[in-house]
């Protein structure tokens, strides 16, 4: 067995001295990466633990914890690199509602410029709305699965066989421009991983409330999840277990509670027909939030993160003068994995239908 260390992932280190890290919370299915995003987003899978086969489209029809969002006026935003997972899971996003996706950024990272990439300059990116104080009350943040985005950033999503370097750049970036920005003082940032990549786990994953107990009725393995916030003491660590509908559950009590009550007409199983907000599962209904771990009376001022920045400026200074530009399937590129070919697949038949090529 092998780990990293702090020198390895520096981002994380700092984020785990200064804000909180949760040892307890659990990926939603005993199972592949797209059925934990579906619990993420939806509160629930799509009756099984597998993802599709690589060359079949993920694109699902499972109502969204968005759709309560948009119905009691809460404003949103999805920021991404390729297509945002919310088109592949919420069939009422699928096409258009253009303003409601953004890019993470059209112009590089803040010590990294992309080379010579077009974008619609109408695009919203998370980047320019964190700077602006323009960040709407929700905001989710895709990695970028493939090399294959219009903007040619790297893979920075962690899944093998990405460097984990580049998924700290990526970290590094979100929370540089949310400390950063106007809105700091009234901010929460989740970051966790969809599933453990079939690592080890000494701690076995407990039971699990769902509508579905046969299929989904045990947690999956641990995952790591580093929550930031200027509410939250330094070096807190959480026991309270969580899961990915913890992320829903803590929107939802935020911004509209009553979501969260089951109608008597949706008991037991319930169906995704229809583009109206569902009851968003028993899961979700039972899961902790987060709002346990904001303790502090005050917001206090964002940490100094300049060694970060320096380090991640200096290792991309170095990647450009020593080698050629990843991301255009160079000869050197690795094979795609499984999770890469189901994301160009579901790309591509987003683009049949119609989704416009230079859009997230």
């Amino acid at each position: 067995m092998g780990y990293y260390d702090g020198a390895d992932v520096p981002v994380y280190d700092h984020l785990a001295e200064e804000f909180a890290v949760c040892d307890r919370w659990f990926s939603s299915v005993r199972g592949a990466t797209l059925p934990n995003r579906l619990y993420a987003l939806c509160g629930i899978a799509a009756g099984s633990r597998d993802d599709r086969p690589p060359y079949i489209p993920p694109l699902y029809h499972q109502p969204s914890f968005v759709r309560h969002l948009d119905a009691h006026h809460i404003s949103w935003r999805w920021y991404s690199f390729d297509p945002g997972t919310l088109r592949l899971a919420d069939v009422h996003y699928r096409l258009g509602h253009h303003h409601r996706f953004g890019y993470f950024s059209k112009t590089g990272l803040p010590w990294k410029t992309i080379f010579d990439i077009a974008v619609n300059p109408k695009i919203p990116s998370f980047l320019e709305d964190a700077a602006a104080g323009t960040l709407r009350q929700v905001s989710w943040i895709d990695p970028a699965f493939t090399n294959f985005n219009p903007l040619g950033f790297p893979v920075n999503d962690d899944h093998p066989p990405a460097d984990i370097k580049d998924g700290q750049d990526l970290v590094l970036a979100v929370y540089d421009a949310l400390a950063a920005s106007p809105q700091w003082d009234r901010s929460l940032l989740v970051i966790v991983y969809d599933e453990n990549g079939g690592f080890y786990d000494h701690v076995p994953p407990p039971q699990a409330v769902d509508d579905e107990p046969e299929m989904f009725g045990k947690y999956g393995v641990r995952v790591p999840a580093i929550i930031v916030s200027p509410w939250i003491e330094p070096r807190t660590v959480s026991h309270t277990l969580f899961d990915h509908t913890s992320i829903i559950k803590t929107i939802l009590s935020r911004f509209c509670p009553k979501a969260l009550h089951q109608p008597q007409q949706a008991k037991g199983r319930r169906a995704s027909l229809g583009l109206k907000p569902q009851y968003p599962s028993l899961r979700v209904a039972q899961a902790n939030h987060l709002g346990e771990l904001l303790t502090r009376t005050t917001p206090r001022s964002a940490p100094l993160r300049d060694t970060l920045v320096r380090q991640a400026a200096a290792r991309a200074a170095q990647i450009e003068t020593s080698q050629p530009r990843r991301g255009r399937g160079g000869e050197d590129e690795q094979p795609l994995n499984d999770l890469q070919k189901s994301i160009l697949a579901a790309t591509d038949k987003l683009r049949r239908d119609g989704h416009p090529s230079n859009a997230p």
